[in-house]
């Protein structure tokens, strides 16, 4: 039972009927004061304009207590907060909160709302971790006028799959036939138990973040320090293919086993995985060619569940085949930072770096700027920055951590000639290479003798010729024109 256990005996007592019964169990009553609303208000940064942010957003989530002032509620509505306040249950007042740990690869959350604002505690909800298919789901969870809603759906299967705010596969539950549109934190129970969290819908199906994923977030999440779990540090490919089993000279009989096909420079494997292995097990659980595995509870489910519900800094087993002979191989498992990426798939909650240098502006390449040629962007941005974020995002180096661009040009007298270019990934200043945001900076800061500053690009573009003695007055008007208050920001 998830409810505290002063009134666990009261409950049993109440559905033990029903349930022998067959009957849905309705919780409405005991989940009064377990479930809240969330008024989250949020503010971005412009991606063309990286000096301005966007109006201040509010957006309405739920989220399930987990302790006496702690919610649990999903981490896309909290990607750009600034403030947090939260209803509960006949309490008219909203309740200040703010974020404790978050998570935005599993997709959760964990608020803290402040105990003195509190009329009582909150009774904290356990999930459950259960999984049984076709069986009645009921969602819980409470409107933004204070009245506690509920909901249906049919628990049709488990799979792996992508977050809709992250770049990792996880763990999720599939539910169809909603009877109601949910996906922004409800609580989904099976008979008298929580078992998931709902994370995105569809027409006709539900996702779900299963109790088995939530329950280990809520244990590290109170640790002391927050670590994370795992994600994949490679990629794969079908390995169906006879003749090419035969070319990595694997015997007739090893029918197993799923192709590396690129090996990243972060995540689980990128340090001792190789292009041309071929992974046979995982912790002992045997790999089809597909790279799915047999789970004992879902049935066939990616490899990617087997890392990344593993915490960072664990160690797993390898099992892999490499240089026409089979080895064990110990991984460490790694996450993968956003913004240690090449091209960062988010920048939630981060100003964008960029600098204005007499009206040619100089940002970082991320997806968020991507996003910026609307639906469908990964076929209308140019091809040369899209062949970073597909083929590159998540090999960085110590050569080169960024992708800088010159964005676009702020027309001025001083850079007649060049307010056409835009969309150009910079190579060199001052003859400078640059392969972090940081050494633009260092680069403009060297050959102090001449007189321009030289801006060299990929792809064999002209080159940008500044005169540094126009520079002053050149980024005074900027500033008046455009209404920029600051030329720069780095971190």
């Amino acid at each position: 039972m998830f409810l505290t256990k002063s009134i666990i005996s009261i409950v049993i007592a109440v559905l033990t009927p029903l349930l022998l019964a067959g009957e849905p169990v309705d919780l409405t009553e005991p989940m009064r004061q377990s479930l809240v609303y969330i008024e989250v208000s949020g503010v971005g940064w412009e991606q063309i304009q990286p000096w301005r942010q966007t109006a201040v957003s509010t957006v309405g989530t739920y989220g399930c207590a987990v302790g006496p002032n702690e919610v649990l509620t999903l981490a896309r509505p909290m990607a750009n907060a600034v403030s947090l306040q939260v209803r509960r249950y006949a309490q008219n007042e909203y309740i200040p909160a703010k974020i404790r740990v978050i998570d935005y690869e599993y997709n959760l959350c964990l608020i803290e709302l402040d105990a003195a604002a509190l009329q009582t505690p909150l009774e904290p909800i356990e999930f459950v971790d259960k999984y049984i298919k076709n069986r009645d789901l009921r969602a819980y969870w409470l409107s933004s006028g204070g009245h506690l809603t509920t909901g249906r759906a049919t628990l049709d299967r488990a799979d792996v799959m992508y977050s809709n705010i992250s770049f990792v596969k996880s763990l999720q539950y599939v539910l169809s036939n909603p009877s109601r549109a949910t996906g922004n934190g409800e609580v989904y129970c099976l008979e008298a138990e929580p078992i998931g969290m709902a994370c995105w819908n569809s027409e006709t199906e539900v996702g779900l973040i299963p109790a088995e994923s939530i329950n280990r977030f809520l244990q590290q999440a109170h640790q002391p320090a927050y670590k994370g779990f795992g994600a994949v540090g490679f990629e794969t490919s079908d390995l169906l293919d006879p003749a090419v089993r035969k070319w990595l000279k694997m015997p007739a009989d090893l029918r197993h086993g799923v192709y590396v096909s690129t090996v990243y420079t972060m995540g689980t494997g990128s340090s001792e995985l190789k292009r041309d292995d071929v992974i046979l097990a995982i912790n002992g659980q045997t790999l089809n060619p597909y790279g799915r595995y047999l789970d004992l509870r879902y049935d066939r489910l990616g490899m990617e569940h087997l890392i990344s519900r593993e915490p960072v800094g664990n160690t797993i087993i390898f099992d892999i085949w490499r240089n026409g002979k089979q080895e064990s191989v110990e991984v460490v498992v790694r996450d993968i930072k956003a913004d240690k990426m090449l091209v960062p798939y988010y920048t939630y909650g981060k100003r964008p770096e960029y600098l204005v240098l007499g009206g040619f502006v100089l940002q970082k390449l991320t997806r968020d700027y991507m996003t910026m040629w609307g639906d469908g962007w990964q076929g209308k941005t140019p091809p040369h920055l899209f062949q970073y974020y597909r083929g590159e995002a998540f090999k960085p180096t110590p050569e080169r951590k960024d992708i800088v661009l010159l964005s676009y040009v702020l027309p001025t007298e001083m850079n007649l000639g060049y307010q056409q270019l835009g969309r150009l990934v910079v190579k060199s200043i001052n003859g400078k290479e640059i392969g972090s945001f940081r050494q633009v900076f260092e680069a403009l800061e060297a050959a102090p003798e001449s007189p321009f500053h030289v801006i060299e690009f990929e792809l064999s573009s002209p080159a940008v010729i500044i005169p540094k003695d126009q520079l002053p007055q050149t980024d005074r008007q900027i500033m008046q024109n455009y209404g920029i208050r600051e030329l720069s920001y780095r971190k």
